[in-house]
């Protein structure tokens, strides 16, 4: 996939995730914090990593 496509993908799992916080009640918010952080911070890495360069014109 290229980079554009996998930063998309980041940004939309990274704006459910603050949305998600409006959602979760307020005692379930620490393990939320936790794993939806971890799963943000691979999503960008991924974007990154994995990424194929885009092409120049």
């Amino acid at each position: 996939m290229n980079r554009r496509t996998l930063s998309f993908i980041a940004l939309a799992i990274t704006m459910f995730y603050g949305v998600g916080f409006v959602v979760i009640p307020e005692d379930g918010r620490s393990g939320y914090a936790v794993i939806g952080a971890l799963v943000v911070a691979l999503a960008w890495i991924a974007s990154g990593r994995f990424g194929k360069p885009d092409r120049q014109a």
